[in-house]
């Protein structure tokens, strides 16, 4: 499942702090404001971005599984993640990337089959990819650094019917403001 994710991703093509001047390389086509700071993610455990009552919030019930993306075809490299499940309600899953190897320039809307939309995480900036084609899942990516991004990515868990993929993206949504409040406080 963890590989799953990011592979879905993939089909789509498919810390430290310090102050940073001028806005992040946009996607074609998407205007980004600039982000607040810089926060880097080397040495940053994906799992521990959720405190067990933001999971619980979210309907997330399994403890993190962390894991690694080698080669990932999307980001050009090994990606850390953490993913968890929920089945409260209806099943879910969600994932968190951690990239250190491709910035949010890479959500170019040209060469993606994925609606993106700009907007913003806790003040950074991020865009909202909803896949055209795979529809049971939506991601949230937050520009945190120079060629560095939090990957957030809600999953229908399997579910007949399907949890309607706007409803992912709304926890997708509400996963990436946890995570990023979480990344850029420590």
């Amino acid at each position: 499942m963890r590989v799953a994710l990011l592979v879905v991703a993939a089909l789509l093509t498919a810390g430290c702090t310090t102050a940073v001047e001028g806005p992040p390389p946009s996607p074609t086509g998407v205007v980004l404001p600039p982000r607040p700071r810089e926060v880097r993610l080397e040495g940053v455990d994906p799992c521990s971005l959720l405190t067990a009552e933001q999971r619980g919030a979210l309907g997330i019930t399994s403890e993190p599984r962390p894991g690694t993306i080698s080669s990932s075809a999307l980001y050009g490299g090994d990606v850390s993640i953490c993913t968890m499940r929920g089945f409260t309600g209806k099943a879910t899953t969600l994932g968190i990337g951690l990239v250190t190897t491709s910035g949010i320039a890479l959500w170019n809307a040209d060469r993606l089959d994925a609606d993106v939309t700009p907007t913003s995480v806790q003040g950074f900036p991020a865009v909202l990819a909803v896949p055209r084609r795979f529809t049971e899942y939506c991601s949230v990516d937050v520009d945190v650094a120079q060629g560095q991004l939090v990957d957030v990515q809600f999953r229908d868990g399997g579910n007949r019917p399907q949890i309607p993929q706007s409803d992912l993206c709304i926890r997708a949504r509400h996963a990436a403001e946890a995570v990023v409040a979480s990344l850029a406080a420590q």
